[in-house]
């Protein structure tokens, strides 16, 4: 946890203690640093007593190379800023040291959504290039279940990020109108730089998940044909070969039969079946079964 003296405090994955002191020595709410470390909360806001209380969500990357999002906390008022969040934060080797140029806690967060935006931005722009490499086996039909399961994966972070950055925006904006939100309306341009950027991002996003769908229902219907494309093989097939099957059924049962004594009797059945088989492509043919 960083130092009182400073306009940003930061607290990552703090004990029950720390949140004690945190609640102590900077009048906050418990309740909001509990919800920053609940994994599944939601992004919102709220203004209680002498902050304004911002929860949001960033992506980062796990050591099994999984992309996930977690909360953070943003408690703001017009001198300082408490962030609070059970994951690092992304690039705070380079976000901490704005701690010396700025007195301005509004500026401060801005600049950490920014970085969070760049690293939404980085893993949005990494499974663009893995769908376009799956587009590419696609058509090649290089295309396992493996592949799938990673589409399914891309399409989970998609609607996770989406998760986080339309709520975003959502909150800087009402910021912006809001005449109890501290100092936001003096940084008007970086704030909507921050809404511009997620804007794009939302885009992005968007328009990887209409690919993925449409890259599984293209593949949904050349399965389909496959699939009817064998079956009506299989069929025409087994009518081939039942023709056949008729007459040497006929010719093998134990009563007299028409010519069986006759010597070319073989050689006429086996026109006969020829005939019959062939007559019955070129009838399939016209009739366009096959």
């Amino acid at each position: 946890m960083s130092s009182a003296q400073q306009p940003w405090i930061h607290a990552e994955a703090p004990s029950s203690e720390e949140i004690a002191l945190l609640a102590k020595e900077y009048g906050l709410e418990p309740r909001f640093i509990y919800d920053a470390l609940d994994r599944d909360e939601i992004p919102r806001v709220e203004a209680i007593g002498k902050y304004t209380y911002i929860i949001t969500r960033f992506a980062y990357e796990k050591a099994s190379g999984d992309i996930l999002t977690a909360p953070v906390l943003f408690a703001i008022n017009h001198t300082k800023l408490v962030t609070v969040s059970s994951e690092r934060l992304p690039s705070l080797e380079e976000i901490a040291p704005m701690q010396k140029d700025a007195a301005d806690p509004v500026h401060i967060m801005l600049k950490i959504l920014l970085y969070i935006d760049a690293e939404h931005d980085r893993f949005i722009h990494d499974s663009s290039k893995q769908i376009r490499h799956l587009m590419q086996k696609l058509g090649t039909r290089a295309v396992g279940p493996q592949s799938f399961i990673r589409f399914v994966h891309i399409e989970d972070d998609m609607n996770d990020f989406l998760n986080s950055l339309m709520p975003t925006n959502t909150t800087l904006k009402h910021l912006l109108s809001s005449s109890s939100a501290p100092n936001f309306e003096k940084h008007r341009d970086l704030v909507e730089t921050v809404i511009l950027n997620n804007n794009q991002s939302i885009q992005t996003c968007e328009a990887n998940l209409k690919t993925v769908d449409s890259i599984r229902r293209t593949y949904t219907l050349i399965n389909s044909h496959n699939l009817d494309r064998t079956i009506k093989i299989l069929t025409l097939a087994s009518v081939f070969i039942s023709i056949p099957t008729m007459f040497f059924s006929m010719y093998g049962m134990n009563i007299g039969l028409p010519q069986q004594k006759h010597p070319q009797a073989f050689i006429v059945l086996m026109i006969v079946c020829v005939l019959t088989v062939i007559t019955a492509y070129i009838v399939g043919r016209k009739k366009k079964v096959f």
